[in-house]
This record gives C-alpha cells, sequence and structure tokens, in this order.
C-alpha cells in the first residue's frame, strides 16, 4: 500500500519542478519500513531487494501515510538485536529535504554532513525518495558549469542550458551587457593613459610593462573571486576573515612577483624603471584581492548571485586601478 502510494505521488508530481529544484533529482527508493518492524524482517526484505535499489546508507521508517520519520544506517542494523524494533535505533533528528529547494541546498548538506545520500519530503513530509551520491555529483557538475558561464558573463539563465542551441537574440543580448562594460573600461584606461603622456614621454619603456602589470593584476583578482565565489556556495563566509586571508597571501605573492620583476627589468632597464614596475605589481596584487574580495561579498550581500557580475565587473575596475597605480607611481619617482 505504503509503495502504491509513493509510486503514484511521484507520477502526480513529475514534471511540475521549477528549474534547479532538487525534485528534479529525485531517485526512487523502495528500501521504507514501518517503526514496528524489526531488524531481522527488515535485513530479510533488503536481501530480497538487492540491486533493485540506488546508493544509499540507510533505510528510511516512514509511517501509514507515507511520512518520513526517521533513517537508518545499515550498519546500525547489521550490529543490533535481530529483534529489535526499529523505532529504538532511530535517531532523533534526520536530516531531510524538500522536493522544491534549490538543488545547490543537498550539495551543501551532504559536504556539511558527510552523506552520501539524502531523504526527500513534499511539502508535507511524505517521503518522495532519495538524492544518492551520483546525483550529487551530477548536481555539483551543473552548478560549477553555471557559476562558470555566469562568472564570466557568457550566458543568463534562459541560455545556459543549451549554449549551443538557444537563439542568437538571447545570446547576444546576455554577452553584450558585459562587453560593452568592459569596452567603456577600455577608454577609461586609454583615457588614463593619456593623461600621463608626459611620464611616457620621459620614458618611452614604460609602455612595455603596461600588458604584464594588468594581466597579473587580473589573474590574482580572478583567482580571489572564484574562490570566495567557490566557497560561499556551500557555506557562510565571513568578510574580516577571508579578507585578512587573502591579505596575507596577497602580500607574499606580491612581494615575490614584485622581486622577480626587479631584478628582471633592472638588468634590462635599470633600476628606476625597475623600482617602478615592481612597486606597481606589489601594490597591484594587493588592491586586486581586496577588490576581488569585496565586489563579489557586496553583491552576495544586496541578494545578488556573486558569480554573475563580479567577474567582468572585478575586471574593469582592477584594469582601471592598475593603470593607475602604475603611472602614478612612475610620475612620482620620475
Amino acid at each position: 500500500m505504503l509503495l502504491l502510494y509513493y509510486e503514484v505521488l511521484l507520477m502526480t508530481k513529475a514534471n511540475l519542478y521549477p528549474k534547479h529544484s532538487i525534485g528534479e533529482h529525485i531517485i526512487p527508493f523502495e528500501l521504507m519500513f514501518d517503526k514496528s518492524d524489526t531488524v531481522e524482517y527488515v535485513l530479510s526484505s533488503i536481501r530480497k531487494k538487492t540491486g533493485s535499489w540506488p546508493n544509499s546508507e540507510s533505510i528510511y521508517v516512514v509511517d501509514k501515510e507515507n511520512k518520513l520519520t526517521g533513517a537508518i544506517e545499515f550498519k546500525r542494523l547489521l550490529t543490533s538485536n535481530p529483534k529489535e524494533r526499529l523505532l529504538n535505533l532511530m535517531p532523533r533528528d534526520t536530516d531531510f529535504l524538500t522536493d522544491r529547494s534549490h538543488q545547490n541546498t543537498a550539495v551543501k548538506l551532504a559536504i556539511n554532513k558527510n552523506l552520501e545520500s539524502i531523504p526527500i519530503v513534499d511539502q508535507n513530509g511524505h517521503f518522495l525518495g532519495i538524492i544518492d551520491s551520483g546525483q550529487i555529483l551530477k548536481i555539483m557538475h551543473e552548478e560549477h558549469v553555471e557559476k562558470l558561464m555566469h562568472f564570466s558573463g557568457i550566458l543568463d539563465n534562459e541560455s545556459l542550458a543549451d549554449a549551443y542551441k538557444a537563439k542568437i537574440s538571447g545570446v547576444f543580448r546576455a554577452r553584450i551587457p558585459w562587453l560593452l562594460l568592459g569596452l567603456i573600461g577600455g577608454i577609461f584606461s586609454t583615457l588614463v593613459i593619456k593623461l600621463f603622456d608626459h611620464t611616457l614621454e620621459k620614458e618611452l619603456s614604460l609602455a612595455f610593462f603596461i600588458p604584464l602589470i594588468v594581466y597579473m593584476n587580473a589573474a590574482v583578482g580572478a583567482q580571489t573571486q572564484t574562490i570566495f565565489v567557490r566557497f560561499s556556495a556551500f557555506e557562510k563566509i565571513s568578510f574580516k576573515k577571508s579578507m585578512l586571508y587573502e591579505l596575507k597571501v596577497a602580500l607574499l605573492v606580491g612581494a615575490t612577483i614584485a622581486i622577480g620583476m626587479f631584478f628582471f627589468a633592472t638588468i634590462w632597464l635599470g633600476s628606476k624603471i625597475a623600482e617602478i614596475v615592481s612597486l606597481s605589481i606589489f601594490i597591484g596584487v594587493v588592491s586586486s584581492v581586496v577588490i576581488g574580495t569585496f565586489i563579489p561579498w557586496f553583491l552576495q550581500r544586496k541578494g545578488k548571485d556573486p558569480a554573475i557580475g563580479s567577474g567582468p565587473f572585478a575586471t574593469i575596475i582592477q584594469d582601471l586601478l592598475s593603470v593607475i597605480i602604475y603611472f602614478s607611481i612612475a610620475a612620482y619617482l620620475l
């Protein structure tokens, strides 16, 4: 009776779940028992159904209305008295998720609680099935690809599912705002360099290092943003702790790169240019970490997905700041 109810419930719920909800990933699970069942009965039932049920480390206890009341691990069953009833073996609390929760919550719960499978219920507590380890990995892959596309400013939610099947107009609308924003940032960078044309006239060799400095700062900023976005997707991150941590890393990275560039530039163009380049890289790396941490955190605080706009937006700011820092230091030292 319970199994029949369970199958009918799944059929009526099919194709009614919102996109990226847990309901899309539910796997039917037949190892459901009543709290009055004995360990002996449960183990006998499991043997009869071997090979017909998905990956799980637990069996699930439901009531007569098919509502989830608890879960018991296999290892607990194997070490218990065969005559013991499930009621006496169930833990007080059982981790579960609802079918309409976002699929991200399954990944977070599995990681935080080290779970191989998660029971799923509907809004009224009726047991629907599980999310097993295979589905959790699938969700992680989907989220990773989506975050990567959003982070790059390439696709929106509608065109993400089928990148090469989406309408050209939709893909164009998704990409062009970020590219135009980048174009505006590039124009401002050009104007900034124009403001320091007198500095370039004094030392033309400064122009040789513009691409290098901009690239290094952008690379460090991208690393910082990626790490922040990835970990904030799974747990709440303290802004102060993450900023302090990244600054410590930035000081080491910036000092290492700056020292290397100082020796290279000294041998090639002399100590004065070496001082300008190395100092600019060091300050630029530190500022990129600050920007790379602050912008996704700020977007997150505003209720926005930090993966969507932080990449392109932060890159533009970093590029502009890199040029300003470089030529300001050059103008001062020259």
